[in-house]
């Protein structure tokens, strides 16, 4: 990652979330976001999927932070992190996000 003009690396399990913002995913790291000019796809592809979700289109989720999934009556979800803050899950996930939870 390059921020200020300097390089630095950013440990995967820090990542509590990641964000699609435009041409950019934003990194959820301690309470700070990381910018970082790529696509989802392209991000995904480079994680440990027994780890990372994706759970929207526009989110993926770090599961060792994941703390609660709550149903909503539209058939989407939310996810409530142990760090406090929230995600949304899409219908088009949610089965896949409950099945990786339980294992």
């Amino acid at each position: 990652m390059r921020k200020l003009g300097k390089d630095f690396l950013l440990p995967a399990a820090d990542i509590e979330w990641i964000q699609a913002w435009g041409n950019y995913v934003n990194l959820h790291v301690r309470g700070h976001d990381y910018p970082l000019r790529s696509t989802m796809a392209a991000i995904e592809r480079r994680l440990d999927g027994k780890r990372f979700v994706r759970v929207h289109r526009s989110y993926i989720v770090n599961l060792d932070f994941v703390q609660t999934i709550t149903p909503l009556e539209s058939g989407e979800a939310r996810i409530g992190l142990s760090t406090g803050g929230e995600v949304p899950v899409s219908r088009r996930y949610r089965d896949a996000l409950k099945q990786l939870s339980m294992a």
